[in-house]
């Protein structure tokens, strides 16, 4: 029998739609909110938030799908394209430093760690809003056509390291970039970009891990059609929302209760 019922499931994919184009780990929060208010186990919570991710994916598709058809046709000549090249590049170096970190944190929650995902969580929200903060003040005027090899690595290691819930993809794939100055919007279309083929490489190592065994097939649609529809709807103002609010605040406030809250638990 599913533990997430699929009223429950539409419900967190709405949720997806709206915190996903904010920079305080979409998947972080809703493993909280699965977690200590839901009370879904842990490794069950992990999945669905992965699979929800495939809702506000499709909704980066249908936004952004003059760049992706231009991605696709320019792939066979990839030494000639600037945008193209950046994201070959960052996305194998993702998959390297991504698929490790994903085994591991699976291993971690699997060994009991699902008891400290409250503090887990916590701990790497705080991170993430240190980041956003000390990289706010920076950013310049290069676009990708001015980027160099370091700078696809980069990008692509941080990614790597965001599949941690807590650790804002968007967030730190953006400081990495604008710290090494990178326009602000110029940044946020590759960070977008470089999102996609990440998505659904995690996608697939949840289905080959078996991850929606526990949930149920029926939840897990219900939820990536509400992502998907709430996403598309809500991107574009969310987006500009994002870049009037101080998110690393939130991220530090935020990720210094849920450490607060996860010491009591583990006491």
């Amino acid at each position: 029998m599913a533990q997430v019922d699929v009223i429950i499931a539409i419900i967190l994919g709405i949720f997806q739609g709206l915190v996903e184009w904010l920079p305080i780990s979409s998947s972080g929060q809703t493993l909280l909110a699965m977690v200590d208010i839901l009370s879904i186990e842990a490794d069950t919570a992990l999945s669905l938030a992965f699979y929800l991710h495939f809702g506000t994916l499709c909704a980066v598709l249908l936004k952004m799908r003059k760049d992706v058809k231009h991605i696709l046709s320019r792939l066979p000549k990839y030494r000639e394209d600037e945008l193209v090249r950046f994201l070959l590049i960052s996305t194998v170096v993702t998959g390297v430093v991504g698929i490790p970190v994903y085994i591991l944190l699976v291993i971690f929650i699997r060994l009991g760690g699902g008891e400290i995902i409250t503090l887990f969580v916590g701990i790497f929200l705080i991170l993430t809003g240190l980041i956003i903060y000390f990289s706010k003040k920076k950013g310049g005027t290069r676009v990708v056509k001015d980027s160099k090899l370091k700078d696809s690595i980069l990008a692509g290691v941080v990614q790597g390291f965001a599949v941690v819930p807590g650790i804002s993809r968007s967030g730190v794939t953006v400081a990495a970039l604008v710290a090494n100055d990178f326009d602000h919007s110029e940044a946020l279309r590759i960070s977008f970009l470089m999102s996609i083929p990440a998505i659904l490489g995690v996608i697939i190592l949840e289905a080959i891990r078996g991850g929606a065994e526990n949930i149920g097939l029926l939840p897990i649609m219900a939820g990536i059609v509400a992502a998907f529809i709430v996403g598309y709807i809500m991107i574009d103002a969310l987006i500009r929302f994002a870049q009037k609010v101080k998110f690393d605040g939130f991220c530090i406030v935020f990720g210094t209760i849920a450490v607060a809250v996860g010491i009591i638990i583990v006491i």
